[in-house]
């Protein structure tokens, strides 16, 4: 394993924000200079160290998204700490059942969520509270009283210890197989290796300016956040309400000029179907990447033809388990073919390798290097974790080589036999989202009296006309075999999706999307 040096430490940087102390770090009604934000950070990590916290500890985060949660990650990391980053609309439930994994030494929340969390027993906890008026400490179960935002903070605070490249920079709780939440530990040294390549690769600098869309328990919120204070660019934190508003998106990106926007695919498609990604919308526009989930090439080029030409896309791949470890500059000629967009080539320090080819040239694809992350907290045991001691990590995505580039072909637990036949759900997707009524799409195999059947959710495009059920078996023949033609359509509303803007297969599978149902097509079934 190849182990570069860390550049720069991963946070904000005192000497970066005396550099640009009277620049924006952070844009909106709640917004910092880089003066102030050097100011807050600096003292809430010294308070941090009065509570207890110091290199090795974690801290966690549970508030609406804003400039305070922002300066918590920071500060934590200010301290030596790795931060927990909790989604403010998650469930107290998972919440709790996060806290007694992580075991935090300070929990950061508001009034609201401390009242959820006493009636869960949560205990074992230092607890701040970000509300500026709190008048009196408020219990939490049986952990410490601390008051609020302001009593923490300490103005005579001495400095905190660094942390180390390999130290943990963040806990990032997914989803496990069992139900039950698990944390990604990510390094400072998996952070650099991604944040010093975007740097160079981007040419960006503190005239930039980032939209922060992805939730900070996300990992593509470690891209809008440390790469933009990396150079004293500014950053737009979107709030939970204006994140749901594609229109508010829209009218900030106009109003704040931004540059740099790193969002998946999905948010991207709102706002191209609801028609708000008008020439002034991205007029100032130098970048757009997107990641965590497949952006269909025909998609793309729906999205390329509202921009600049000096607009440059990129698609960037990687679970979080390696952050990001490849990517693919989108160029004209790969938006005039109906094949799939390449995911890459390794970014410095990443070596890619792909284990157990088939005859077509698939096979799984397995990363090494300074971008895979030590595993998963507290579950040395698991089977999944064994590579990250070797620095390696099998990601379950199957791909392929075209002209030495990687292409995505879907994942291992995606992967079916119908009849005989292996099919890849996603392959069937990619083809749906190819007819020019459809928005979204995504496929299950559904059990049945009469045996397992492929079936299809879809979302018209806005103002269009929904193809029925003869018309997307059509379509679909034209791309595919026979049996992998999809047997029932459900055109629904809206796919139901996660916290991370993904589509949320187990609940559509679960039935909890029929929600948005507006009818079974004939024929189908549920």
């Amino acid at each position: 394993m190849t182990v570069t040096p860390l550049r720069a430490a991963i946070g904000l940087d005192p000497a970066v924000a005396a550099q640009h102390a009277h620049r924006a770090a952070i844009l909106g009604a709640d917004g910092r200079s880089y003066a102030e934000l050097e100011t807050e950070v600096s003292q809430l990590a010294a308070g941090f160290k009065r509570l207890g916290v110091a290199r090795g500890s974690r801290v966690a985060i549970w508030t609406d998204k804003n400039s305070k949660y922002a300066i918590a990650i920071l500060a934590a990391l200010r301290s030596g700490a790795a931060y927990v980053p909790l989604d403010g609309e998650q469930p107290a439930s998972r919440v709790a059942a996060i806290l007694a994994d992580a075991r935090p030494t300070v929990l950061i929340t508001d009034r609201y969520r401390m009242a959820t969390l006493n009636q869960l027993a949560v205990s074992g906890t230092c607890t701040v509270l970000c509300d500026d008026d709190c008048a009196a400490p408020v219990q939490v179960g049986d952990c410490q009283q601390i008051y609020g935002w302001n009593d923490v903070l300490d103005h005579d605070g001495g400095p905190n210890e660094p942390a180390e490249p390999d130290d943990l920079a963040a806990l990032l709780y997914t989803s496990g197989s069992t139900g039950t939440p698990k944390g990604v530990q990510i390094s400072h040294r998996n952070l650099a290796a991604f944040i010093d390549w975007a740097v160079v690769e981007l040419d960006i600098d503190e005239h930039d300016i980032f939209s922060n869309h992805a939730s900070f328990n996300f990992d593509l919120s470690t891209f809008d956040l440390f790469v933009a204070l990396r150079v004293g660019a500014a950053l737009w934190i979107i709030d939970g309400e204006t994140a749901r508003d594609v229109a508010a998106i829209a009218a900030g990106i106009r109003r704040h000029r931004v540059t740099v926007m790193y969002c998946v695919p999905s948010i991207y498609n709102l706002l191209v179907n609801a028609g708000v990604f008008t020439s002034a919308t991205s007029e100032s526009l130098r970048y757009l990447l997107f990641a965590g989930e497949v952006y269909p090439t025909a998609q793309v080029a729906r999205l390329a033809k509202l921009l600049p030409a000096r607009t440059q896309l990129y698609n960037l791949y990687g679970p979080t388990e390696t952050n990001v470890c490849t990517a693919h500059r989108v160029r004209p000629a790969d938006l005039q073919s109906e094949a799939p967009l390449p995911i890459g080539t390794a970014l410095p320090g990443a070596t890619l390798r792909v284990a157990d080819v088939d005859e077509q040239g698939i096979g799984e694809l397995i990363v090494s290097g300074d971008c895979v992350t030590p595993g998963y907290w507290q579950r040395a045991t698991e089977s999944d974790q064994a590579g990250h001691h070797l620095g390696e990590h099998r990601t379950g995505d199957l791909v392929s080589y075209r002209d030495g580039t990687l292409i995505y072909r879907g994942r291992k637990d995606r992967m079916v036999k119908l009849s005989g036949y292996r099919v890849e759900l996603g392959e069937i997707e990619t083809v749906l989202l190819r007819h020019p009524a459809v928005a979204e799409a995504a496929v299950l195999v559904a059990a049945t009296v009469t045996g397992p059947r492929l079936t299809a959710y879809y979302c018209a495009q806005l103002g269009g006309v929904a193809p029925s059920l003869i018309e997307i078996k059509r379509h679909c023949a034209e791309h595919l075999p026979r049996y992998m033609v999809p047997q029932a359509v459900t055109l629904v509303v809206a796919l139901p999706r996660n916290g991370n803007g993904k589509v949320d297969y187990r609940r559509l599978a679960d039935g909890l999307g029929h929600a948005a149902t507006v009818r079974p097509d004939s024929g189908s079934t549920r």
